[in-house]
This record gives structure tokens, sequence and C-alpha cells, in this order.
């Protein structure tokens, strides 16, 4: 069964679901995200150290379920995450409350746009399909970080049989093959070797989605991932596509390396695609299994992807690089969203698009943009949200200072494309309103 919600559902206008249908959500129900990620491995959330946002994402849920007047029917209320999630034959679709439509196109155009890959299209027919398609798209950004950190390596064990002793004698399996004895020794090795069952699986995955509708191109996006494949397939000389089951048995738990981090995700993505073929998502019924985002920390990161280009400054929290200091003997340091020259930004996936004075907004959102400002001596300031509408005017609001301004800025959301392609011309056209704005 299938369940299609958005983020950020309310009481107020979440649907009612029969209590029997869903009975396989009580479980996760109102659990923080830190929870469901340390109880269940198969679970992705990006951004993928989520103690690092300051939105404290593993704080809070993914969904709770609210009782009705009926005791048979129940309503689900969402949080501010988006993406696939599944357990026991219930999958659950959560796209962004600002698109329209069940064709989940700015979950995918940000992701795009952020992730750096390439959609080639979107086919909603099956959405099986879909779930696997846009799981599989993900499989080169994930590729790329692991291998930046080189070729997987780990001891493995090597029985041979010859007469170049240099390992543990195995006596069974000497007189087994050498009684009568001639030359040979049957001994064992363990060497560091690049041939394991982490790259044996990311392989089994390479040569999956070569038979699938739009593997083939994903696996050749780019010149990156084209040769991270080829330093895959070299060096997994001992595959058999006959041992695929094996594989996935031995990467059901996660490989924990103090210097191979990047390929948990790259496990976990890759468990994801071989399961796909499966009706269902984890290794066992009650098992959950999906890939989350974070809507604040992606609507960020997609926001960056624009002001980028026009030399905004955007600070990176986790990697403590771009932070101001709030006060003279270089303490209170802070990250604010975006800066250049005279203007603070600050990107809040938040309706903020009915406002029409930036008093509406909420007072600690201004007061951090202020405390920015100030610090910064900047002069001008701003929101971006995401827009429903289009602006007719930009909200401003002149401080008592009779100089500075803070502004509500936005990028509408389209929402009258035909397919995907027209979407993302679309949205081009309208993230260059958004840039043009900032030019009061």
């Amino acid at each position: 069964m299938r369940i299609n919600l958005t983020d950020n559902i309310t009481k107020a206008n979440a649907e009612t679901y029969s209590r029997k249908d869903v009975a396989a959500l009580f479980p996760i129900a109102d659990k923080t995200i830190a929870e469901l990620c340390r109880e269940n491995e198969n679970l992705l959330i990006f951004p993928y150290s989520i103690e690092s946002t300051d939105d404290r994402i593993g704080e809070s849920s993914v969904m709770s379920i609210q009782n009705t007047k009926d005791p048979d029917i129940v309503t689900i209320n969402t949080g501010n995450v988006m993406g696939f999630i599944g357990v026991d034959n219930l999958q659950i679709k959560i796209q962004s409350r600002f698109d329209v439509g069940r064709d989940d196109y700015l979950l995918h155009y940000m992701l795009q746009r952020v992730m750096s890959f390439n959609l080639f299209d979107l086919s909603h027919n099956n959405e099986q399909e879909d779930v696997f398609d846009f799981i599989m798209f993900m499989f080169p950004y994930f590729l790329k970080a692991a291998m930046r950190q080189g070729v997987y390596r780990e001891y493995q064990t090597f029985k041979h049989n010859d007469s170049n002793l240099k390992g543990t004698i195995d006596i069974g399996r000497h007189i087994a093959k050498n009684v009568p004895f001639v030359g040979n020794i049957a001994y064992s090795t363990r060497e560091y070797s690049h041939d394991n069952s982490m790259t044996e699986l990311i392989r089994h995955t390479v040569e999956f989605m070569k038979t699938k509708r739009y593997g083939q191109s994903v696996l050749n996006i780019d010149r990156e991932t084209i040769q991270n494949v080829e330093t895959i397939v070299e060096n997994t000389p001992s595959y058999n596509k006959n041992e695929r089951s094996m594989i996935m048995s031995k990467n059901l738990r996660t490989k924990v390396h103090p210097y191979y981090t990047a390929y948990h995700p790259l496990q976990t993505l890759c468990l994801q695609i071989l399961r796909m073929e499966e009706v269902k998502y984890g290794e066992s019924d009650d098992e959950i299994c999906g890939i989350l985002f974070d809507g604040a920390w992606l609507w960020e990161e997609y926001v960056n992807t624009i002001l980028r280009e026009i030399g905004f400054t955007h600070p990176q929290n986790k990697l403590h690089k771009g932070g101001i200091y709030l006060f003279e003997d270089n303490s209170g340091v802070r990250y604010p969203d975006f800066y250049k020259d005279d203007m603070v930004l600050d990107a809040k996936y938040k309706r903020l698009g009915g406002y029409d004075s930036v008093s509406k907004v909420d007072k600690d959102d201004v007061h951090q943009l202020m405390a920015y400002m100030t610090t910064l001596h900047a002069t001008k300031g701003g929101f971006i949200a995401p827009l429903e509408s289009k602006q007719k005017t930009i909200p401003t609001s002149i401080l008592r200072d009779k100089v500075s301004t803070l502004s509500i800025f936005g990028i509408e959301i389209c929402k009258d494309a035909e397919d995907y392609n027209e979407f993302c011309d679309k949205m081009n056209d309208m993230e260059q309103v958004f840039v043009e704005s900032l030019k009061l």
C-alpha cells in the first residue's frame, strides 16, 4: 500500500486513514529521527550528520498519528522532512507542501540542483518504479563521496594450495587435497584487499543498474562517475553475479570505519537499490528503510546554488568555515546563511509569501537576522522563502535607525508545468526573477 503525504501536515489539514491500514506505522510514529536512525541502519537522513544541523532535525519526528472520535480512524501529521520511508508492505511518500499535484517535481528539482545529478525523465505510471528511479539517480552522488576517500579496503582471508607457503597451514584441507604429497601445501593468508564485501556490493549494484531503465545513463552521467565505476570493476575480480544474495547478507550490518565514513550511506543505498526488485523495503517485516531529507536544509542548499553564482558567501557550520564573531575577542561564532557586501540573507522553508510586512515574521528569526546585520555592518537583510504565487511587491520594513531594511524575498514555485522539463525551465525563469529582486 502506498500513501502520499506532504511535509508539515497539521491536525487542521490532515487526512483520515483506517487504523488497520496504517498499523505498521505505529512503532515509528512520534519517535525522533535520531532514534529511528540508531535503530534502523537502512534509513538514510539528509543531512547525513543530523547532529550538525542548526534546526535540530534529529529531535523532531517523521510523523505522528492522532486519534479521532472514531476509534477505527486516525490522522497522520508530518514534520519537516521529505522523501520515502517504508515498513512492512506500507510505503510512505512525503513531498513538499509547496509542490502542486502528485508528481513531486520540486523535491526532485532541488535534489538535482544540490547534488548535481541529472534526471532524464520522470514517469509516474508505476509507483514502485517511481521510488526506484529516484533512489537510483542518487547513486553517483554517494559513489563520488565514498570514492574520494579512496577504494574501500579491509582484511580478507584467502585460501591457497601451492608451494609458496606464507601463511597458516590448513591441516584438514591439506590432507584432503595433497595426499599423496606432491609438493603443494594448503594454507590461508589474511591480507588487506580492495576486493571485499563492500566493493563487491557496489559492483553488484552497478551490474544491476545496467539492466534497468536509465541505469546505464546514470552510470555514464559524467566523467567522474565513469571513472569510479571503472575503478570498482577493476578492483572486484572475484565478482560473480550468482553471489548477489550472499554479498547482500554480508552487508546487512553497517561497516563502521574511522576513515571510510562516506561508505556507510553508499552501503545503505546499494542495499536499497538491490532490494527494489522485491516488493518490501527491509530485511524483516518490521524493518524501516528509506531516504528522507530535512526540508529546511534542502531549501537552504538549493538557494545556495543560486546565490553562489552572484558572489554570496555561504558559511558551513559543519566544517566551521565562514563563521562571523559577535564579540571583539573572537568569541560568539555564528553562521549566517548568506552574506555579501552590504546584505545578509536567511533561507526559510516557511510560508512567508502571504506576509505584507516583515513584522509578521517569527520574532526569533528577525532577531537572529538583525544580529548578523549588526555584526557585519550590513544595512540590508532579508528572508528567502518558497512562494506559492508571484509577489506583487517585495515586503520591506525600515528599521528605527532609518537606514537599515529587512525584506521578504522568495522564489516562486512553478505549479502549472505539463512535464518535468517544463518545470525546470520555468523554475530557471523564476530564479532569475528572484535574483533581480535582490537589487533593491
